[in-house]
This record gives structure tokens, sequence and C-alpha cells, in this order.
């Protein structure tokens, strides 16, 4: 295939795919972003199916003709012991590797394979092992490059499950004012507050004091677990709308969402693309540090997105690691671009169309 995949691992169970017979599952997160679905193709000897937790992934492959379901990776749609395959790249998180290889192991037929590929520093090696422990297997791991792929077969499931720290369930975080939050596994920085989203709502009222009217309506996109949102309606928001790529974010937001006695919303989407509403002010902590190039698409999909999704006299206000030259590419969709705060790590960036209350 002439695809640019933005991870080697992927390349090696895709080309892998090719020659692999019978029912195929792929399980696909964010490494799977730049996949060129239309080239994963079905055939007379091979059926291929996807879940993923990335709303883009799930939405692309289905465009592409495959048989897709996006949620966070809740396999109980699919029929028990009906796969002859099951192709993953061990995920970031040890939890959710865990509960893939725990639910691979329900999915296969008697002999079949799931196909496992990462780096060493992913922990691959003991995947594997655990894999091989779970399925009555004797399984290695053969090395290209950097990376690592091994098929485990499943001959018969003797050993307990694998800690998957309850995947599924959202769990209460610790935060420093009190506020009541539930997070989960699947979700980056899941068990924390992020340091940036702490230092926008820092500035939170700085901000609002640029308006000449007090905003009514809000838009948190991508909104993780929601702590954005949360905060921001002590602020006297009317309406909030939280979006998200990720379907693990989404559960979690659903429940804190729960608590707001204010209009809400939680749309699934890809950097607002299925929102057509406009909104008095959007609230943005991007996902450039999770490995996406700031040079890329990224940048462009978030500030394109911004300029449509706000009204006229609207604002918006990013928070970005210090490095990223987010207010040098706003300059493209945005007039009137301020960098209202920098603490050496972070900086606050506020767009808007028209000028603002200074």
């Amino acid at each position: 295939m002439n695809e640019v995949y933005t991870d080697s691992s992927v390349a090696l169970l895709l080309q892998r795919l090719q020659s692999t017979l019978g029912n195929c599952l792929v399980v696909a997160d964010e490494n799977w972003a730049n996949v060129n679905w239309g080239l994963v193709r079905n055939t007379d000897q091979r059926s291929i199916h996807l879940i993923s937790n990335r709303y883009d992934i799930a939405k692309s492959a289905s465009t592409a003709g495959i048989d897709a379901y996006f949620n966070d990776f809740d396999f109980l749609a699919l029929e028990p012991q009906s796969f002859d395959t099951v192709l993953f790249r061990v995920a970031k998180e040890r939890a959710t590797s865990h509960h893939v290889i725990n639910n691979a192991a329900g999915l296969l037929r008697l002999n079949g394979q799931l196909i496992l590929t990462g780096e060493k520093n992913d922990g691959l090696k003991t995947y594997v092992k655990q894999a091989s422990k779970l399925f009555s297997d004797k399984a290695s791991a053969e090395k290209n490059g950097a990376h690592y792929l091994a098929s485990v077969q499943l001959h018969q499931q003797d050993a307990p499950a694998l800690d998957d720290k309850n995947y599924a369930q959202t769990r209460p975080i610790k935060t420093c004012d009190g506020l009541s939050l539930e997070s989960k596994p699947g979700i980056f920085g899941w068990d924390k507050i992020d340091r940036g989203s702490a230092y926008l709502i820092e500035h939170l009222p700085q901000f609002l004091g640029r308006y000449a009217e007090p905003p009514t309506t809000l838009l948190d996109l991508g909104c993780g677990y929601g702590y954005l949102s949360m905060k921001a309606s002590q602020q006297g928001f009317m309406q909030i709308t939280g979006t998200d790529n990720n379907a693990a974010a989404l559960s979690a937001t659903a429940k804190n969402f729960q608590q707001l006695d204010i209009d809400n919303l939680l749309i699934a989407g890809d950097a607002g693309d299925q929102i057509n509403g406009r909104f008095d002010t959007v609230l943005c902590n991007p996902p450039f540090h999770q490995g996406f190039s700031v040079d890329g698409d990224m940048a462009v999909k978030f500030l394109s997105a911004t300029k449509r999704l706000l009204n006229r006299s609207g604002q918006a206000l990013f928070v970005v690691n210090n490095f990223i030259p987010l207010e040098q590419k706003a300059k493209a969709y945005f007039r009137y671009i301020d960098v209202l705060a920098n603490n050496g790590s972070f900086k606050l960036v506020a767009l808007a169309h028209q000028p603002v209350k200074n």
C-alpha cells in the first residue's frame, strides 16, 4: 500500500490483513487515524469488521464499505466465537489493552488468532506473554525494526482474565476544588486534571470580561471528560454543548453533564463536524500534545471549525503548549488574536472576528 502511516505497527497489521482469510475484526484506536480505508477491502475469502473508539476512524471505514462500530470498545454487539482473526495494535494504556485481549478470547473461534503489534516500549512482549497464558498458547513476538508482531492462537481459556481495572466503568477523580467529576481509562490524561485546562479555567473570568454582554452559549470543542464545561457552567452560561471524537470521553462527559441544571447537549464528532449551530463562546484544549503534527491538518481542523461555529460577535479561547505557534496559524481564520496569558509552559490564545472590549 502506498499510504503514509504515523504508526509502523499499524502498517504491519495492514500487511498481515492482506493475507488473512475468514472473518476478521480490526480493533482501532487513535494509532489508526491516517489509514486509507479505501485500500482495505473485503474479498470473497475475507470479511473485515472494525470497532473503534474514534468517531473519525469508524466513519472513514464505514464510508469505505467496512462494517464499522463506533463505541468505547464495547464488544457486546458482536457475536461470540464468530471471528477467525482479531487484529490489535496495543494501546498506550494497559487497562485498554487488557480489556481488548480479554474480549478477543471470547470473540475468537477455537484455533482463531489474535494478532498483536507494538513497540518494545509499549510492553508488547509482556502482552504477548499474558495473551499466550490466557489462550493456552506459547507465542513469541517477531521483531520488525523497532516494532514487533505476534500471533496468539486460542486453544482454550483456562487462565483468569487480565486485570483491566474495570475498563468500562467511569470512576470519580480528585479535584482541588471539590468538583465532582467522573472519568475512565481510554481518555487522554483520564485520571487527573489537565494542567492546560486548569490554566484556562484560572483565566476564564478575565476572558469573559472581554465581552460587552455576558455570553450565554458555550461550545466545549474536544471536551474530554468535560472538565472545561463543568467549570464554565459556574460562569452564567444558559446552554453548554460538548463534542469529542473519543467514545470514552463522551461516556464520561455524559455522566458529568447529568449534574448540570442548565441546557446541555453532547455530540459525537471530529472537531465539531457534526455541529451546525453557532455559539457565543468556544473553549478548546486541542489534542496537539497527543503526537499530532502542529504543522499538519490538526491545527487547521480546529481553527476552521471554530471560525464556522463562532457567532460573529463571539470569542474563542484556546490553551496550547507554549511552543505551538497557534496565533500565527490563526491569522488565516481570525482578525483579532490575543495571547491573554503565558506561564512558560502554556499560553492562552483568544480569537475573535470583531473588536473586543479591553
